[in-house]
């Protein structure tokens, strides 16, 4: 029944503060919530998660993400074992901000991902110390990101289309994002039009292409700004595939509200 906790780090986004599985879950009673985002997930038997006067049980496979500072408390109904992870950085808010109406968030394990398995890839690659620092906040947007679109109600990653034309391309933005990537490449890579492309973009993820891959540029160049604080801003704007440092920071800008070294300067 391992449990690891990790020291903060305000360099980064989004990382782990603390996680462990195999956990013979005892009752935990937190009237002022936990500061963190904080995932619980059954392993075996079943247990009580209860707000207020509201309450679920969580059975196997079945798990909860607790937002920050939400009164709660949960307790076995039988042998009760878990996992959890809990995720600081003002990423994490970002992320899931438009599930701020409710105080929680309820996930099961799907065919596209694994809370669980994550969970112990994790513990199995750092029993006693930390991730590569991008890594690690890249992981932890993974995470989040899969309870994100679970609670979207559109599994989209299971339709053919998504399958045949959205995943090849966007393994390829997620791989070569530092390269001059064009649209027209993408679009080449699964044999479409750039324009059939970017409607089934809108379609399966309310985005076009080229926003999704300046989405992705984006996160990445947060990571690095925050992450290696004396890269200068041209090199950053160079490793996440932009040719004109000028034309990225106006960009990051225009997207973030804060210039480049501004929003460095939010973590240093």
């Amino acid at each position: 029944m391992p449990i690891y906790f990790y020291q903060t780090n305000q360099q980064l986004p989004l990382s782990l503060e603390s996680i462990g599985n195999d956990w013979p879950q005892d009752d935990v009673v937190r009237p002022d919530g936990y500061p963190y985002f904080h995932w619980l997930q059954t392993e075996q038997g079943e247990g009580r998660v209860t707000f207020g006067q509201e309450s679920f049980i969580l059975r196997p496979s079945e798990g909860i993400l607790i937002f920050p500072f939400t009164p709660h408390r949960y307790y076995p109904l039988s042998d009760w074992k878990t996992s959890f992870a809990t995720f600081q950085g003002p990423l994490a808010a970002e992320i899931l901000k438009k599930f701020t109406s409710k105080p929680y968030l309820l996930v099961e394990e799907s065919e596209t991902f694994s809370y669980m398995t994550w969970i112990k890839q994790r513990i199995k690659e750092d029993p006693k110390i930390s991730w590569d620092p991008l890594q690690a906040s890249s992981e932890c947007y993974r995470f989040l990101l899969a309870i994100m679109q679970e609670n979207s109600g559109n599994p989209t990653e299971k339709h053919p289309l998504f399958q045949q034309y959205l995943i090849p391309v966007i393994q390829e933005i997620e791989t070569n994002y530092d390269q001059a990537i064009t649209i027209r490449d993408l679009a080449g890579l699964v044999y479409v039009s750039p324009q059939y492309l970017s409607r089934l973009f809108q379609r399966f993820l309310g985005q076009s292409t080229a926003q999704y891959l300046l989405n992705y540029r984006m996160a990445r160049a947060k990571e690095l700004l925050v992450a290696q604080p004396d890269l200068p801003i041209q090199q950053a704007a160079f490793a996440v595939g932009f040719q004109d440092a000028s034309h990225f920071t106006a960009l990051f800008k225009k997207r973030v509200g804060l210039t480049p070294l501004k929003f460095r300067q939010l973590y240093h």
